[in-house]
């Protein structure tokens, strides 16, 4: 059946734009910047990586520093996930260095990008004068995050990431199998400790993004997706995973992968009232991929 005006499942641009910009390049000096990155993109995961091959200093996430310098070549971003890192360009002078992608779209299991136009992001060029030496450094240590106890959680919760098809024949995203105007079920107490279990029956990685709260990433578990449906019950096909070094911050949006058990823990503060939590993916959270939840006294 034809549905005038219809969704599509995901979008993705040909064209990549940098604060407004399409394929921008930013002049620098041979020295130490500092860099917030966003994934605006509606649908499309970036994997940026520098073509010089020089690392990135990850030093925040989401929602603030980590506690220590993470030193690596690729960062992943679903869209909305945010970044800070430390480029340093001292040894670079009269470069031109390019910031790449390679992640697939959708991810993880979709079609590679072109190399020569969403392969490439930015271009950074060091050939501005030192206006004045760089005498910086990047701390060792950078905050302290206190972890919140799994045993203090009130309530831990099942929540699957499904994918149906509408009356049209359409994709149809969805959280726990329910829609928006649903009940609400979710309820937790205001100052609460919770555990979110992000069970991913659907074919994609899921950004999902909760409001009021941040959270820490407590691990990743692959499953039996097939038996689950069959049964309703978790079979685990592999031991648990850490998050990933860069991961280790306070986040408030986190990739549930396909064939993954993802699990998240947080304490619901500072405010009652009605919050949304949903997949960033544009397409999915406007198409029923978004649920409210009500912090209550």
């Amino acid at each position: 059946i034809y549905v005038n005006p219809s969704v599509v499942p995901d979008f993705f641009g040909d064209n990549i734009l940098v604060n407004g910009k399409v394929w921008p390049y930013l002049e620098v000096e041979p020295r130490k910047y500092r860099f917030r990155i966003i994934n605006g993109s509606n649908s499309r995961f970036y994997n940026i990586r520098l073509s010089n091959n020089q690392p990135f200093y990850q030093i925040g996430t989401d929602q603030g520093l980590l506690e220590s310098p993470v030193v690596t070549k690729e960062i992943l971003l679903a869209p909305a996930e945010r970044v800070e890192v430390i480029l340093d360009f001292s040894k670079y002078f009269m470069q031109h260095i390019v910031l790449t992608n390679d992640a697939v779209s959708p991810y993880p299991r979709g079609e590679p990008v072109d190399k020569e136009t969403t392969g490439q992001i930015m271009q950074f060029r060091v050939i501005k004068p030192l206006k004045s030496h760089d005498y910086s450094l990047v701390p060792r240590r950078l905050t302290r995050i206190i972890p919140l106890k799994e045993d203090e959680a009130r309530i831990i919760r099942d929540l699957t990431l499904d994918r149906n098809e509408d009356q049209y024949g359409r994709a149809l995203l969805l959280l726990n199998n329910r829609r928006w105007m649903d009940k609400i079920l979710i309820k937790p107490e205001l100052g609460s400790i919770e555990v979110w279990k992000f069970i991913n029956l659907a074919n994609s990685t899921h950004p999902i993004h909760i409001h009021l709260v941040a959270f820490l990433i407590l691990d990743r578990q692959s499953f039996d997706v097939e038996y689950y449906k069959k049964t309703g019950k978790i079979i685990t096909t592999a031991p648990a995973r850490l998050p990933d070094l860069n991961e280790r911050g306070w986040k408030d949006t986190v990739r549930a992968n396909p064939g993954e058990l993802t699990r998240i823990i947080m304490k619901f503060v500072p405010y009652t009232g009605l919050y949304p939590w949903h997949c960033h993916i544009l397409e999915h959270e406007d198409h029923e991929m978004m649920l409210p939840y009500e912090v209550v006294y």
